[in-house]
């Protein structure tokens, strides 16, 4: 049986709630890398961004996502979506589990994110555009879903 499963995405892909319920389901420990990272921190995403850059915050990204690694044997874990880009955090989660590229219909994303004003990068790229950089890095996943069915049918 698969015993890391690590859910990359967009902001908004449904990578922590797909997460939560597959893990209720199968039994495995959720962790989402943000919560992570904010409780390491003691300071949110924005808060990291705006006071030390994103180039701090990539390293604690790859910092925590190294120890979670290390420190558990099995769960389910949502990443930030910009983490399978930076510090070959992609070819990390390949070696040590199984990756998954959650990709919903774009307008899917957009409705989510209406009003929502808590992601740093979303302030000053559109979502079409953060696809378009991360997109070589997502389709490196070991698979493609766009809804949970698939995701379950995956790992169960």
């Amino acid at each position: 049986m698969i015993r890391k499963i690590f859910l990359i995405g967009l902001p908004a892909s449904g990578k922590t709630s797909l997460g939560k319920r597959l893990a209720a389901e199968i039994e495995f420990p959720f962790i989402d890398l943000d919560d992570e990272i904010i409780k390491f921190s003691g300071s949110s995403i924005t808060e990291i961004f705006e006071e030390s850059g994103e180039d701090h915050f990539r390293i604690l990204e790859k910092e925590l996502l190294e120890k979670t690694i290390h420190e558990n044997d099995q769960f389910i874990l949502a990443t930030g979506g910009g983490a399978p880009c930076f510090y070959d955090n992609l070819e990390l989660m390949n070696h040590n589990g199984v990756t998954i590229f959650i990709n919903p219909p774009i307008e899917e994303i957009h409705e989510r994110l209406k009003g929502d004003e808590s992601r740093p990068l979303l302030k000053d790229h559109s979502v079409e555009e953060l696809l378009e950089k991360r997109k070589p890095w997502y389709e490196r996943a070991h698979h493609t879903v766009s809804s949970y069915a698939q995701v379950r049918n995956l790992i169960t």
